[in-house]
């Protein structure tokens, strides 16, 4: 889950055409129309909240206060819908990369893609859940050329060149995939593959 299905779900749920002006429209929407926040559930001044340490603006349900009404779109904000899809997707991703981080011990975890090109919603919501998911242990970090780190990543994994824990890169001892690979055996194994 990331950029292309946000994308592809706002296509669905909005008459937006283009990624850029889904944002911008995200930008405006209330989740709290479309998400089961907390307070809803125990109330947004309950003694509970307090003793639960919870806040009543966290998200218990993505898009949950849709399924007890008669009719879920009646009312709906096409911007509402964009933003509660935004923070769902973006939630996920959080998720994600804080669990794989604390499953291998690190402390900062950089967010590449185009999915973070100009959305400053995700950006620091990232920031915010890392922070407090790891209690103040682990920090998002944004690459300013977000766009292009993926490819610059697969095409370093593929010379044969990796990181350690500590972010040092080293080679592998095997020679670099692009180097020892004659083109046209390479085109005979795909075309045989189909």
């Amino acid at each position: 889950i990331g950029g292309g299905t946000y994308w592809g779900l706002c296509r669905l749920l909005t008459d937006v055409e283009d990624y850029k002006s889904v944002l911008n429209l995200a930008e405006k929407g209330d989740p709290s129309k479309v998400d089961m926040m907390v307070g809803d559930i125990y109330g947004k001044e309950s003694g509970a909240l307090e003793k639960l340490g919870l806040s009543a603006h966290l998200v218990a349900s993505s898009f949950g206060k849709l399924v007890a009404q008669q009719d879920p779109a009646a009312g709906l904000k096409q911007e509402d819908l964009a933003r509660a899809l935004l923070l769902m997707v973006t939630n996920n991703i959080g998720q994600v990369a804080y669990l794989n981080a604390q499953l291998h011990s690190c402390k900062r975890i950089y967010f590449v893609g185009n999915f973070l090109h100009h959305n400053n919603i995700s950006q620091q919501r990232l920031a915010y859940a890392i922070n407090y998911w790891s209690q103040g242990k682990m920090e998002a970090l944004f690459l300013e050329h977000e766009g292009y780190f993926g490819a610059l990543g697969s095409f370093l994994l593929h010379q044969g060149i990796s990181a350690d824990k500590d972010g040092n890169l080293a080679q592998s001892k095997a020679e670099p995939l692009m180097r020892r690979r004659n083109p046209k055996t390479v085109m005979k194994k795909r075309s045989m593959s189909f």
